[in-house]
């Protein structure tokens, strides 16, 4: 009995230690990395960027054009008027001119006030039927820079100043004139139209080295009286 079994006790010695070496084979080929996915993951990871930038030398589509306008705004502080007569306070003004360019702008009438300073005044004009429109002058151009516009007013002043202008002799530069005369001379800031139909009268304010004066002008014969 001894000499058969240890042909079969070797055999089995054989096949365990074939059985456990195929096994650890296998084991080991699963946990290696392979070479060439690893290798291909880490070059697409960590390569190089790309350069935008054209190999020409042309410029950038990211460059600030040459028109960007970026330079400082204007802020309006430029010397004048704004009417491009580039003056502020002319030598000296025509109340005659203008107030016949006022007159012109409404298309007739009689000028019941003249206000402003400087190159810019505005002009006051009634119609015969009381309607009023203003326009603003520049005494340096001779001419209108602004309107004319219809000026509102009710209709209680409208039948007011129908009579006066119809009433009134002595003109809207006239009686200028005569208010800066009255003071020894000045700066006319404004002259307006009141009083009734019978004894219209301009009401001047003239600016002079003592201050500001107010001059009455006798609508109809011209006299100035300052107070």
């Amino acid at each position: 009995m001894s000499r058969r079994s240890a042909p079969v006790l070797t055999a089995s010695i054989v096949l365990a230690v074939g059985l456990t070496t195929t096994l650890t084979a296998c084991s080991g080929g699963d946990d290696a990395p392979t070479p060439s996915a690893t290798s291909s993951r880490s070059a697409t990871a960590t390569g190089p960027a790309s350069s935008s930038a054209p190999s020409d030398g042309s410029p950038s589509a990211t460059a600030t054009p040459d028109d960007d306008q970026t330079g400082p705004a204007d802020d309006g502080t430029a010397t004048g008027t704004g009417n491009g007569s580039g003056v502020e306070q002319p030598d000296s003004v025509d109340f005659g001119k203008i107030a016949a360019q006022g007159t012109a702008a409404a298309g007739g009438g009689t000028v019941v006030s003249i206000v402003g300073a400087g190159d810019s005044w505005t002009v006051v004009v009634a119609g015969p039927d009381g309607s009023q429109t203003q326009s603003v002058v520049s005494a340096t151009l001779g001419r209108v820079t602004s309107g004319p516009f219809p000026k509102q007013v009710d209709a209680a002043a409208q039948a007011a100043t129908t009579a006066q202008a119809a009433a009134v002799r002595t003109s809207a530069a006239t009686a200028a004139a005569a208010a800066t005369k009255a003071v020894g001379g000045g700066t006319l800031a404004s002259i307006v139209l009141g009083g009734s139909g019978s004894a219209p009268t301009w009401t001047a304010t003239v600016s002079t080295a003592q201050g500001e004066r107010t001059v009455t002008v006798d609508g109809i014969t011209g006299a100035a009286t300052a107070s």
